[in-house]
């Protein structure tokens, strides 16, 4: 039975959605089907540290940074983002050496629904342009959920951080559609 295993923070999860299984994760393993194992690993709150490396699948969706960006926002702020890219790259390096062959998603982060300084903007968006890099490095593909989300904040989020059905909905349909697109041998190659 082939594997889908979900990482990552509660861009995934079901909590605030308002619908049982409504998460990103449960809906895009509906769509895969009866004949998909789910081995769902995300978590609320997770950050880079806690994703498990050890660990295989067929398919892999990834959903994380956001949590670290805004836990470290004044180092980040202060300091730059290398720290924060090495980070994410040396966590896809690992994950891709355990899962060479595997569909592997990864999503960009999204920023609050709220109020942000433009240096906190700004880091968010050098922050997006490090993990699209880090994509390319380890031939991962990108879920733009901040293209998606953009915008729609208000639909999209709760607690101004947390995806409602409609957002999960969306990032849902991003996994979906890289899916379709790596069966149908649309711009997939590892």
């Amino acid at each position: 039975m082939p594997r889908y295993l979900a990482l990552g923070d509660s861009m995934s999860i079901d909590d605030d959605t308002g619908v049982e299984s409504g998460g990103a994760v449960n809906q895009f393993h509906r769509w895969l089907g009866d004949g998909w194992e789910l081995d769902d690993r995300t978590c609320d709150g997770g950050r880079m540290e806690h994703v498990p490396i050890d660990v295989s699948g067929d398919v892999i969706t990834l959903t994380i940074g956001g949590n670290d960006l805004l836990g470290n926002k004044e180092k980040y702020l202060q300091q730059g983002l290398s720290g924060y890219a090495n980070e994410h790259l040396r966590l896809l390096q690992k994950i891709r050496a355990t899962n060479p062959v595997s569909l592997l998603i990864v999503g960009d982060i999204y920023h609050p629904d709220g109020q942000l300084t433009e240096q906190e903007h700004e880091a968010f968006s050098v922050a997006n342009r490090l993990i699209h890099s880090n994509c390319a490095k380890v031939g991962a593909k990108l879920a733009t959920i901040y293209d998606v989300f953009r915008g729609n904040e208000a639909e999209y989020l709760c607690l101004q951080i947390e995806p409602t059905h409609k957002g999960a909905t969306a990032i849902a349909g991003l996994f979906r559609a890289l899916y379709e697109a790596r069966d149908k041998g649309i711009g997939f190659s590892i």
